[in-house]
């Protein structure tokens, strides 16, 4: 379940069959240790861990990323704090994440104070997974030949040959892969643009790229402006598969709506980012990360954007008068569970039958 060493000592698995009228049931306990789910740079419990590879040791974001810096800054490879071996890969894991909040839970004297960790956070640099260091028998020549082999595309960073916008990388330049065409760029703090997306925290290249003024080839991926872009940049012509939970049906009268209205799609989203960024919209439900700080500015990726104008298209249409909804959508009663209906999923008729862009009035928490 888990690999390397954080599998000695860290979880016990005990199987209890129990009784033969109950032969087929089988009872999984699970012994937490908080002395093996602790940082070794801060001997605290972890805090937003980060897993280093190959090795696998983990540890605090913010101090692996304290550690990484000063790495940079006094030698040409980054060894593993714990274990000194060549750290290759480094990158969040979201799997021991939920063992460190459950440990915390268990056990509220290991919690931090709220300042340590706002100024933990304040150190965290690792939001995608780094590539630290190719290692010994990884050389460049090597890595563009496999990636010959198999695409015809060189998965290196161009940086890395030639310089681009007054920047060149050296042997100590850690790198990050996008998560479009899985390209290599030189994680910069100090970048022209953003290289991550700020609802999702994952690396994208085209941004960067054309800051840097580096075009594609046949040779070096290199994405599209598209990939990353402000919010205030993205444009929609129809609206996102994900809206009013999927339900094809409210997408269809939000559709009429604006369409009633004589509004492009487009002037609509406009409109309700300039509302988000004016703090006029309750953002309980937005799920992307960092939420709060989103403005018509923030870089997004093309599914963030999409979730993000999944989530206003809710507040244009609660906020309609019932009046200005199309004639058969009138008539019908709230759904009780309204958004959060599972029903709506799977049984067309109450899809239809029933409003469900509203809030839960049964068996749900309203927002």
């Amino acid at each position: 379940m888990i690999l390397g060493p954080v599998a000695d000592g860290f979880l016990r698995y005990v199987f209890k069959v129990m009784p033969a009228k109950e032969i087929c049931k089988k009872q999984l306990k699970i012994t937490l240790d908080p002395e093996h789910a602790k940082c070794p740079i801060c001997l605290n419990v972890w805090h937003d861990v980060v897993t280093a590879a190959p090795c696998l040791h983990n540890f605090c974001n913010g101090c692996f990323s304290e550690w990484l810096k000063r790495s940079q800054e006094r030698r040409a490879s980054v060894i593993c704090p714990q274990c000194r071996s060549v750290v290759q890969f480094v990158g969040r894991n979201h799997f021991l994440h939920g063992i460190e909040e459950d440990i915390l839970q268990s056990d509220s004297s290991l919690r931090r104070s709220d300042e340590e960790l706002v100024l933990l956070d304040s150190c965290s640099t690792i939001k995608s997974p780094l590539v630290v260091s190719r290692g010994k028998n990884m050389s460049h020549k090597r890595a563009r030949a496999q990636s010959a082999e198999g695409s015809g595309r060189d998965l290196s960073c161009p940086q890395c040959d030639r310089e681009y916008g007054g920047f060149q990388c050296n042997e100590r330049t850690v790198h990050l892969q996008c998560q479009a065409c899985s390209g290599m760029m030189p994680s910069r703090s100090n970048a022209p643009v953003p290289q991550h997306c700020l609802g999702c925290d994952r690396a994208f290249c085209g941004a960067y790229w054309h800051a840097m003024g580096a075009a594609g080839s046949d040779v070096y991926p290199v994405c599209n402006q598209e990939t990353l872009k402000p919010i205030a940049a993205h444009s929609l012509t129809r609206l996102p598969f994900l809206a009013h939970e999927k339900n094809r049906h409210e997408q269809d009268i939000t559709d009429k709506c604006i369409r009633q209205m004589g509004r492009p799609l487009q002037d609509v989203i406009s409109e309700w980012i300039r509302k988000m960024s004016n703090r006029e919209v309750d953002r309980t439900r937005l799920l992307l990360n960092h939420s709060e700080t989103i403005t018509s500015q923030t870089y997004v990726c093309r599914d963030c954007y999409d979730k993000l104008v999944s989530f206003l298209l809710y507040w244009f249409r609660i906020t309609l008068p019932k009046h200005c909804l199309p004639q058969e959508a009138q008539q019908r009663e709230d759904c009780w569970y309204g958004y959060a209906c599972r029903t709506q999923h799977h049984n067309e008729e109450h899809a239809r039958k029933r409003n469900h862009v509203c809030r839960p009035s049964r068996g749900a928490r309203t927002p």
